[in-house]
Parts: C-alpha cells; sequence; structure tokens
C-alpha cells in the first residue's frame, strides 16, 4: 500500500482495495471507513433510479425470469433438504 492510500484511510477517507491474480479474479479483498459512505439525496434517487430501470430491463425478457424461477426453486429445495 503506498503512502498516499495509507493517508487516505488514516484520514477516514472509505477504500476498498482488491488483489487480483493475474487472470482478472479477485483473491483478496480489504476494506478500510467504508461506514463513513453518505449518499447525498439526489445520489441515492439516482442510484435507485438506475436500480429500477435496470430491474425491468431484467425481468421483461422472459429468458431471465425463467433462469431467476428456476434458481428460487433449487434455493428452496437446498433449504427443505438441510
Amino acid at each position: 500500500m503506498n503512502e498516499e492510500t495509507r493517508k487516505q484511510i488514516e484520514d477516514g477517507q472509505p477504500i476498498a482495495i482488491l488483489h487480483l491474480d493475474k487472470k482478472g479474479q479477485v483473491i483478496s479483498e480489504e476494506s478500510y471507513n467504508l461506514e463513513n459512505i453518505s449518499l447525498s439525496e439526489y445520489q441515492t434517487e439516482q442510484l435507485a433510479r438506475a436500480t429500477y430501470e435496470a430491474c425491468q430491463r431484467f425481468y421483461a425478457d422472459p429468458e431471465n425470469v425463467k433462469k431467476f424461477e428456476e434458481w428460487k426453486a433449487n434455493k428452496e429445495n437446498l433449504a427443505q433438504n438441510k
């Protein structure tokens, strides 16, 4: 970790550090000060709008709905068999 990143962490800035392997897969992660994240009302609304629109696009595709229902059924079966 470099000095600038260390200083940001000490100053309370939220930081997530991902460690990747040569293939770009995450092998470990570190997070600092994530409790200091605070979104404005505008940012919260924009995030909600983007999430809602992404959900609408996802569920507009019948194939996605079918895959979701299959996933949900498998999860319920696993829970019942425990």
